[in-house]
């Protein structure tokens, strides 16, 4: 009996030195994927949030921000699809993803990625130049009405506020045609040179179009503290809400604990007054969820975009 607890123990002994031990994460630096070109909004928190982390020595690795820019987000977010699921590859991206996912340009969609945590939201107001004939939200949707394909929208075809646009369409019962014109720096240069009718703009619009801009409704939740008059389009009766949510990812099968880690890092910079300074400046708030909430959230804005995407592929005509 005794020599074969001592064989017994030998041979414990030697499954365990054969056995590596399990490295704790992180055990080298964490690249942080921007899909996007540096100096955007993305990149900007991408890169408040990194420094946080280390300033504020949240993990023990440097996390380096890598901006991987083109085909509308998806060369950067294919390089996280990739990855190794280990939490050293993640990515930080809108709502692209969806937009990309539900009309097809893409084989993947969010459910092939794993939700980090959700970080910010920007929630955009619809826009006409000063001197439009409309004063309301009403007049805008009356036109529409009546002059569909004529009403012209200045946005960028199939992206993440094409499909708000589209709800909005669906709300109403309306088409209108949508000017492609790009970003939200190009749809005010539309508006103000008189090539569109209207467009939704980031909340920063308010105050540096001041002067060549008029505010007709608010697509957020709430009312803008710097707009009081200016009513929601839910007020309206439309529940449609287009805001930029910024959200991180990692490639899928990402072990829970891992993630966990990482959201914990990031909730921690982004509370850090550094980053909610830099949300401030940006007109962005924080808006952080995280684990099954997170999901749930994303699911039911998924399905929102798959719901309009026949609208959004019939006015993608420009």
């Amino acid at each position: 009996m005794l020599m074969k607890t001592r064989l017994a123990t030998a041979a414990l002994a030697l499954a365990d030195a054969a056995t590596p031990a399990l490295a704790e994460f992180p055990e080298k630096p964490v690249q942080l994927i921007v899909p996007f070109s540096a100096g955007g909004g993305t990149d900007a928190l991408a890169r408040a949030v990194q420094a946080s982390i280390e300033k504020n020595d949240l993990l023990p690795v440097p996390v380096a921000v890598v901006n991987a820019d083109g085909a509308a987000g998806t060369v950067g977010s294919r390089s996280v699809l990739s990855a190794e699921p280990d939490g050293h590859t993640i990515l930080q991206i809108h709502q692209e993803m969806f937009s990309v996912s539900a009309i097809g340009r893409v084989e993947y969609s969010p459910e092939d990625f794993e939700p980090v945590i959700q970080a910010t939201r920007a929630c955009m107001f619809v826009a006409v130049p000063k001197e439009s004939e409309f004063q309301s939200m009403e007049d805008l949707i009356a036109a529409a009405e009546e002059r569909g394909r004529g009403l012209k929208q200045a946005d960028a075809i199939g992206s993440a506020t094409h499909f708000p646009s589209a709800q909005l369409m669906q709300s109403t019962d309306t088409r209108w045609t949508i000017v492609p014109t790009g970003g939200t720096s190009k749809r005010f240069a539309a508006l103000k040179g008189g090539f569109s009718d209207f467009a939704l703009l980031s909340p920063p619009w308010v105050e540096r179009g001041a002067e060549d801009l008029r505010a007709l409704a608010v697509a957020g939740p709430d009312r803008y503290e710097s707009l009081p008059d200016v009513p929601t389009l839910k007020e309206l009766g439309h529940d449609v809400e287009a805001c930029l949510i910024r959200r991180y990812w990692a490639p899928k099968g990402t072990p829970e604990d891992v993630i966990a880690v990482l959201a914990d890092a990031i909730e921690a910079a982004l509370n850090s007054d550094e980053v909610q300074a830099h949300i401030e400046s940006s007109g962005e708030e924080r808006a952080i969820l995280r684990g099954e909430e997170l999901r749930d959230a994303v699911a039911r804005e998924y399905q929102s975009f798959l719901d309009v995407a026949d609208v959004v592929r019939e006015t993608s005509g420009g």
